[in-house]
């Protein structure tokens, strides 16, 4: 769907899909209750409501975890829309018990779907949808072949014939209703004057109908991830596959132009989540866990020829790459437990006296951490393991730098003029990068912001090359500025960049789906409350904790902002009115990076959407802020 004209600075609300919470939802969010939400978000004066991916994770609850680039979760469908009145189950509990939930409803629509299969097969409508969606065909079978091998990975299924035609059936059945009820929703939205923002993963999990049907479009060899930062000191392994882009581009990309055009039924704009890896993606061997000893891709490597000839011996080569360790580096790492730890996992090495080896089977993150061991000795033979300057490729005469290789233990023990080689050819190396991946992001961005007349955005946060801005601001693509991250780390106390600074083309937000609420950060330690305190021109004492009319005054900050589009999440809405302020902030937060457990993924709005329509007081402070943003001359 087409955006339209932006006239005046924009105000919106994110929220998952699953945290909205009715009387008519059954455990969980559902599509039909985007029309009371939108009804509130019109009454608040906003112009968009932002959804998190909505694609089918079958019974993971990460929306991030798609089985299928296509297929909408039937976990959002409303049962009573189909069947008439229906138990109302899970309304009580504050959390979302994604797994129960799921099951419950696939069983409850298999139910109904026996009852009625005579009927929805002789629906011509069904059929005619059927004939229009190519990619159900693939889907409807994995799904039904995934079901018969009681839902193990496509790389270990047995029964790959064995499958009824009405489990495929029944598969493209609950995708029918589930866009029926979408558009159903997304027509209302526009009768409001509401425009719906989506969002588009760049990544598909290994075991989907995608990896399975289309094999020559992904690297099943590799994970992608998230090189170190400031944030996480090893990186992030996604475990998700990355793409073989060369393969895409034989077939002009037709997969991800499907990809948009499907967006399209639904969506006014959409967000290209992790907007960097179409410039370069960070790739992690299979064998690791996290992401420190990964490498971009496309990117320059380093040839060992280059090094030689930059008087480099290939023996200092090889022990820059695999080193081996003396008794003091040993000591430093395992300290009393050196001997036991040189017994168990490194052996002397060959031809030299006291320099020892990590053993050949302990050369993974995998095998390190999945040892019997106090997490002190994992933790040491990690450092052992990381000590290098060059990581490896399949090609001995290619390498890659290590992320930390100018900190590496290993590289301190050269002679000074060897570091110095070493350190010029890792900056020359650095210095190749840019262009290439200033090409690669074009070519791909162009394909995704030229298939379809959506409006697209951005999320561009983590290590930005140089490259990108420009790129972004060329195509028409909306960056992202989070307010606390917007600052500039370079300079001394790393202060807040001016919110007249903002590029136009951006989405400036409070907060996202993998960071603390606006109530939360207030609650870290190594937030300095003084100094955003003072960026956001108050010149009265910094609160120790938020209150609401605190809020007001950041978010009427942030409003400011030369951003055209501002997207705050709900509960950061929320927060403006002192009867949703919880007394633990953490209650509120969608997601924690890095982590597994009930608290990822399972936020429900704490109220009723039939009540939140009704808080006059809040709804009239939104509709305030939303207002003067709204009147601000967008020039």
């Amino acid at each position: 769907m087409r955006y339209g004209k932006i006239s005046s600075y924009q105000t919106g609300v994110v929220v998952p899909l699953f945290s909205l919470r009715s009387k008519e939802s059954v455990g969980i969010g559902e599509f039909l209750d985007l029309i009371p939400f939108g009804k509130w978000a019109k009454k608040c004066g906003l112009d968009l409501i932002q959804l998190l991916p909505v694609n089918d994770t079958g019974e993971e609850p990460s929306p991030y975890s798609a089985r299928s680039a296509f297929a909408l979760n039937p976990v959002y469908i409303r049962l009573q829309e189909i069947e008439g009145a229906a138990e109302i189950k899970f309304a009580e509990q504050p959390r979302i018990p994604y797994v129960e939930v799921t099951r419950y409803k696939r069983q409850a629509l298999r139910t109904i779907f026996d009852k009625k299969k005579k009927d929805i097969l002789a629906d011509e409508h069904f059929h005619k949808w059927i004939e229009q969606n190519a990619w159900l065909r693939s889907y409807a079978q994995f799904c039904a072949l995934k079901a018969e091998n009681n839902e193990a990975s496509w790389k270990h299924w047995e029964k790959k014939d064995k499958i009824k035609e009405s489990d495929v059936l029944f598969q493209k059945w609950m995708q029918w209703i589930a866009e029926k009820q979408f558009l159903k929703a997304v027509h209302e939205l526009n009768e409001l004057g509401i425009r719906l923002k989506g969002d588009i993963p760049i990544l598909i999990n290994e075991d989907s109908a995608d990896a399975w049907h289309y094999p020559q479009f992904f690297s099943l060899d590799e994970r992608a991830g998230a090189p170190p930062d400031m944030f996480c000191y090893s990186g992030q392994n996604w475990a998700f596959p990355t793409y073989k882009w060369d393969n895409l581009e034989k077939e002009d990309f037709s997969w991800w132009r499907a990809r948009i055009k499907q967006a399209e039924k639904f969506y006014h704009a959409y967000r290209i989540d992790h907007v960097l890896g179409f410039f370069r993606i960070w790739v992690v061997p299979q064998q690791e866990f996290t992401g420190i000893l990964g490498h971009f891709v496309p990117s320059v490597p380093i040839y060992m020829n280059e090094i030689l000839q930059a008087g480099i011996p290939r023996e200092t080569v090889h022990y820059l790459t695999s080193p081996n360790f003396g008794e003091e580096q040993l000591n430093n790492w395992f300290g009393q437990a050196t001997e036991e730890a040189k017994q168990k996992y490194f052996e002397p090495l060959q031809g030299s006296y006291g320099r020892y080896i990590l053993r050949r089977e302990y050369h993974s993150e995998r095998a390190i951490m999945s040892l019997d061991e106090e997490q002190v000795i994992k933790d040491a033979l990690l450092n052992a393991y990381w000590d290098r300057v060059f990581v490896p490729s399949s090609n001995e005469e290619i390498l890659w730098p290590y992320w930390y290789w100018y900190n590496a233990p290993v590289l301190l023990t050269l002679p000074e003029h060897e570091i110095n080689i070493i350190k010029n050819i890792m900056r020359n190396n650095e210095a190749k990068q840019e262009g290439l991946w200033g090409e690669n992001g074009r070519k791909l961005l162009s394909v995704l912001s030229k298939e379809a007349d959506m409006l697209v955005c951005a999320e561009d946060l983590g290590a930005v090359p140089n490259c990108v801005p420009g790129i972004l601001q060329d195509l028409g693509i909306l960056a992202l500025r989070v307010e606390r991250w917007s600052r500039s780390w370079k300079q001394e106390g790393s202060p807040y960049i001016p919110l007249s600074e903002y590029p136009r083309l951006s989405v400036c937000t409070t907060s996202n789906h993998d960071s603390s609420t606006l109530l939360g950060l207030w609650n870290e330690q190594d937030f300095d409350r003084d100094l955003y305190w003072k960026h956001i021109g108050q010149s009265s004492k910094t609160p120790a904790t938020l209150a609401a009319e605190h809020v007001k005054l950041i978010i009427e900050n942030l409003f400011n902002s030369n951003s055209l589009l501002a997207i705050l999440p709900l509960q950061d809405f929320m927060a403006l009115s002192q009867k949703f302020i919880p007394e633990d902030p953490d209650i509120d937060r969608v997601n924690i990076p890095g982590t597994i457990g009930s608290q990822n993924w399972s936020w429900r709005m704490p109220c009723l959407l039939e009540d939140l329509l009704e808080e006059t007081e809040l709804n009239g402070c939104i509709e305030e802020l939303a207002s003067v943003r709204k009147k601000r001359n967008l020039g």
